[in-house]
């Protein structure tokens, strides 16, 4: 019933001018603020099965990225510290100050941004397979061939149906034909492009001057992580001792295949950061890996 809860949210949206485009985002439940960051070609929808539940513990607070979504193409070129100053405008009118961050596949190039860029302000940063952390498998690749000859061939929608049944989910159960319009209107939405800017491999780079606890999660049926789920783990972890990972039997979308594990764990995540508890080194999985 994916359709239901995205209509549903859908409904709550908002729309604020920013310095470079309007931003249309979510702003969901009570305490400490919680910014949600999308992936590539996407928008908040890549959240739809985390931000009901995450919001009975945070503030939740769900930005389609400029370009991308309902949100305006910026002005300037899409860089990741354009996105990063936009962000932090943002919150800046909403009086958001200090905050915890989930990010998603490219959402976490730009959440490693904002933590290097103003790491007063993130208080701690969960990444959910992160793009920019190396070179992508040539499976990846084939993969993603494969899905755009379809959607010339065919239309969007099965190109599409392709990437998520192939990329995104594990279990192509979980994919509809609702899914597959909701993510098509996506595509079709975004209006920047991201791949370049990940396969130069910003994040890497970028999280070894991130000081904020971290939590990475990894899906090991992910074809963008899958091939290096323990180097890419122990990265993290060797950054500082405050850092967690974990590692899902899931594909490159782990929120939302695997969302009941995913909230509660993210919501114990962050209740050790903002007690000021060290986090453990491993954050049990709950499911075979």
């Amino acid at each position: 019933m994916i359709d239901v809860l995205h209509e549903r949210l859908s409904r709550a949206a908002i729309t604020t001018q920013g310095n470079e485009c309007a931003l249309s985002y979510i702003d969901l439940g009570d305490g400490p603020p919680l910014l949600l960051i999308h992936g590539g070609h996407g928008g908040w929808y890549h959240w739809v099965s985390n931000i009901e539940a995450l919001s009975t513990h945070s503030r939740v607070i769900a930005p389609d990225l400029p370009g991308f979504g309902k949100s305006t193409k910026p002005q300037s070129d899409f860089t990741l510290k354009l996105a990063a100053s936009e962000l932090f405008a943002f919150l800046d009118r909403l009086g958001v100050v200090t905050f915890d961050i989930a990010a998603f596949s490219f959402g976490a190039c730009v959440a490693a941004q904002m933590a290097v860029q103003a790491p007063h302000r993130v208080r701690s940063l969960a990444m959910v397979n992160p793009a920019g952390m190396g070179p992508v498998s040539r499976r990846l690749d084939g993969i993603q061939n494969a899905a755009a000859q379809a959607a010339k061939s065919h239309g969007l929608e099965q190109g599409v149906r392709i990437s998520l049944e192939s990329i995104m989910v594990s279990d192509a159960r979980l994919v509809t034909e609702e899914l597959c319009v909701i993510a098509a209107n996506h595509v079709r939405a975004t209006r920047v492009q991201t791949r370049p800017i990940a396969r130069t491999h910003p994040t890497r780079a970028l999280l070894e001057r991130v000081r904020a606890p971290m939590w990475l999660v990894l899906g090991s049926q992910d074809p963008h992580q899958q091939y290096e789920l323990d180097l890419r783990s122990n990265f993290v972890r060797a950054i500082s001792e405050g850092n967690t990972a974990s590692i899902a039997h899931t594909a490159h979308w782990l929120q939302f295949e695997a969302a009941p594990w995913f909230n509660d764990s993210l919501s114990t995540f962050i209740d050790r950061v903002r007690s000021k508890r060290v986090t453990p080194r491993t954050i049990d999985t709950g499911c075979p890996t």
